[in-house]
């Protein structure tokens, strides 16, 4: 048959014709996902998180705090968003991508950790979510995504040990009971604490008994961030004219630390203050060195009636001497 149409004509149609296959085959696919009804096409993904956690980093504790996100599909399609949770001092883990099905919310959990050196202060964790691909598909006119941030409070601590070094024992009535301290502190913020000693009967009573005089210096440790040791002095005067053997311990305690009811059985010091000893010259009396040994108790009984032996028999002894001059006059 004889072409009727011009050869300019014929490479026109076929122009025309060959644009609208090239735009069927790049539209095509998301022709598809056009929903029936009128829905969305473009992707769409937003993010909310837990607005504030508090992680705790004193010695002991698990130093992680569980939150958590929540992602929403507005769009008419399943989605696949990937996910990126970033922060410049702390830990944290989560997933990498989830899928979303069309009209839906998911929620995601996030592990935040922190090292014990860690600086008390409020810190960031950045969550990023981004619609990698439409029911399977690259969107082809563009990318969604949203960002959102978890405010990380990192708590402050002050953790202090302390060991008492070597005093007390057996002590005369108005000496001194001298011993030290030394201190260990780790805190991740600048804080100060203080130490006093505390006298504890052996009967179980914490009322500072009468006559006794803490004159020790003030043990006050200021503590920098980090931590830091310090050594304290501590020196108690005993009263002088104690009448009774005091028995008992000395504890030292951290401010705010409540008085035991009993002396422990470590980290003190353990006293026993006697009276004061009676002696002549460099015999000793009373006491438990004293001449009365065992008895020393019952000196004072033992030496008045050694007294009365005594007066009586320089009596005698007068009266017999006056005799005698009568005698011979």
């Amino acid at each position: 048959m004889e072409n009727i149409y011009p050869s300019e004509v014929s490479a026109g149609v076929m122009s025309r014709t060959t644009l609208v296959l090239v735009f069927m085959l790049i539209v095509g696919p998301f022709g598809m996902l056009i929903p029936a009804a009128s829905g969305q096409f473009l992707p769409d993904i937003t993010i909310e998180c837990v607005g504030n956690v508090e992680v705790d980093v004193s010695p002991g504790s698990s130093r992680t705090a569980i939150t958590s996100c929540e992602l929403e599909n507005n769009s008419g399609w399943e989605e696949e968003v990937s996910l990126d949770i970033d922060s410049e001092d702390l830990d944290t883990t989560g997933p990498e991508s989830v899928t979303i099905e069309a009209g839906e919310t998911l929620t995601i959990s996030i592990t935040i950790s922190a090292g014990q050196n860690l600086e008390a202060g409020d810190y960031l964790v950045n969550v990023s979510a981004e619609v990698t691909s439409v029911g399977g598909i690259i969107p082809a006119l563009g990318l969604a995504s949203d960002t959102d941030e978890i405010g990380v409070t990192i708590a402050e601590f002050t953790n202090c040990d302390h060991t008492v070094g070597q005093g007390g024992g057996t002590l005369e009535a108005g000496q001194i009971i001298s011993f030290s301290i030394s201190i260990s502190c780790n805190s991740n913020t600048d804080s100060t604490t203080k130490y006093s000693a505390r006298l504890v009967d052996k009967s179980g009573s914490s009322a500072w008994p009468s006559g006794f005089d803490d004159q020790s210096p003030q043990c006050d440790v200021l503590i920098p961030d980090g931590g830091t040791s310090a050594n304290c002095q501590f020196q108690i005067l005993t009263p002088s004219n104690l009448d009774s053997t005091w028995e008992g311990c000395v504890v030292v305690l951290e401010n705010g630390a409540s008085v035991p009811k009993s002396c422990p059985s470590s980290n003190v010091i353990d006293v026993k203050i006697e009276p004061k000893s009676i002696g002549i010259g460099t015999i000793d009396l009373t006491g438990n060195d004293s001449i009365f040994g065992e008895y020393s108790d019952e000196a004072p009984i033992i030496i008045g009636g050694v007294a009365v032996v005594l007066v009586l028999a320089i009596i005698g002894i007068t009266v017999s001497r006056r005799r005698r001059r009568l005698l011979d006059d």
